[in-house]
């Protein structure tokens, strides 16, 4: 393979153009590339032919990167910390065309709400960008029976209708009174969905109000969270939604880290809204446990095939995991696990499979090497596969291993 070492701390190079009534914009471009100063340092090893850009985001740094399908960098973003000691980070940057306009978008963790302790929360704002990355709108809570207007949200997944059309998650800390067992109280901090169109809250969804997930609380990834009791923990995080997508029949399709769980709402319903839920200990589909997610992480969704980087907490050891499902008769209908040698990933992380028979990956927090980022060859014959992988085609690593990614995306 070609190696190619990005020196991203080196080189600022601004790129303008000025158009009649506007500001100062900045442009993509592969041949003058904009490069921050300041940038954490990667290394890039391999190539695609790939259209498209891939999209890095940093959990404790204010980072951002994005990369064409050769590994060069063509746009990026950093700032230091906004007080010293701080380590807030830029997640989850992504790619939203509506309507044929381009917009992007990523979470700032500003530093100015309450963490609750967490280090896998990151409340903030949505920074919305234009195709020229100008900023247009910044995003928070709006009000509603459990958030105030301005409150800040949860950094995992964004899903964006339009400008003011989306949905957004925010994790809520009290002291709940519907917990068998603890007819006193407890302190929890649950999940909680809002969809806002023009400014008001048209849908939410509580994980309170479902009494029956307290049972199915997973203690794989995190021990402490079904500590109900209070005893070791001020308020256990006990759901940790991470990733969300919207199904074909408007449904949302969510995944819970602390449920071990992949669970599909209804958007048309103000109760009763849980469909169906996929793994964990009250999987609808019969999955062994074997079959079933443990701390799971990011989802995609095509039909009744769902795709999830499976973190793998409890065997410490990741893989990428697809179901194919008969979702009338709650069945499972076919699942394939790819595993990957001496890999494991305690948090973060994505995948995507492409229309090119390539997948790529993001290893979030990966606890065995430095590598943020790997694209594959998507042979489902075993015979080319390697050591019960498939070939891999490009990978990116860390400088510095303390720059933890969020995730590592592609988009055409």
């Amino acid at each position: 393979m070609k190696k190619k070492i990005i020196a991203l701390s080196l080189c600022l190079v601004l790129i303008a153009s000025l158009l009649s009534g506007c500001g100062e914009k900045l442009q993509v471009s592969t041949t003058n590339p904009v490069v921050a100063d300041g940038l954490c340092k990667i290394n890039v090893e391999g190539e695609t032919n790939l259209p498209g850009n891939f999209f890095l985001s940093f959990v404790f740094s204010r980072n951002l990167i994005m990369l064409d399908g050769k590994g060069n960098i063509v746009w990026s973003k950093h700032e230091e910390q906004p007080y010293e000691g701080a380590k807030t980070g830029w997640w989850d940057f992504k790619k939203h065309v509506i309507n044929g306009t381009t917009y992007y978008s990523y979470h700032d963790q500003t530093g100015q709400f309450d963490d609750y302790g967490l280090t896998g929360y990151a409340p903030g704002e949505r920074v919305i960008l234009d195709e020229n990355f100008n900023e247009v709108k910044r995003i928070t809570a709006e009000e509603s029976s459990v958030t105030h207007k301005g409150q800040g949200i949860d950094g995992h997944d964004f899903y964006m209708f339009d400008l003011d059309h989306y949905i957004c998650s925010v994790y809520i800390k009290d002291n709940v009174k519907n917990i068998p067992g603890y007819p006193n109280g407890s302190n929890v901090i649950y999940s909680y969905l809002q969809e806002v169109e023009d400014g008001e809250v048209v849908w939410e969804w509580k994980s309170i109000d479902y009494p029956e997930i307290y049972d199915i609380v997973a203690t794989d990834a995190t021990p402490n969270a079904n500590d109900f009791a209070n005893a070791t923990t001020d308020a256990p995080d006990i759901n940790h939604f991470n990733a969300m997508r919207v199904d074909d029949e408007g449904n949302l399709v969510c995944s819970f880290r602390h449920l071990d769980t992949i669970m599909c709402l209804d958007r048309t319903r103000s109760d009763n809204q849980i469909i169906w839920k996929m793994s964990g200990k009250a999987d609808d589909f019969g999955l062994t446990e074997l079959q079933k997610t443990s701390g799971q992480h990011y989802l995609t969704v095509d039909e009744n095939t769902f795709t999830v980087f499976d973190n793998n907490n409890r065997d410490k050891q990741t893989e990428v995991r697809t179901y194919t499902l008969d979702i009338p008769n709650r069945k499972l209908d076919l699942v394939r696990s790819i595993g990957f040698s001496n890999k494991f990933s305690q948090a973060c992380g994505s995948v995507q499979f492409l229309d090119n028979n390539m997948y790529v990956i993001g290893w979030g927090w990966a606890t065995t090497d430095n590598e943020c980022m790997s694209v594959y060859n998507n042979y489902k014959n075993d015979n080319h596969e390697k050591n019960g992988e498939n070939e891999k085609v490009m990978s990116v690593t860390l400088d510095n291993p303390k720059d933890i990614t969020y995730r590592a995306v592609y988009y055409d």
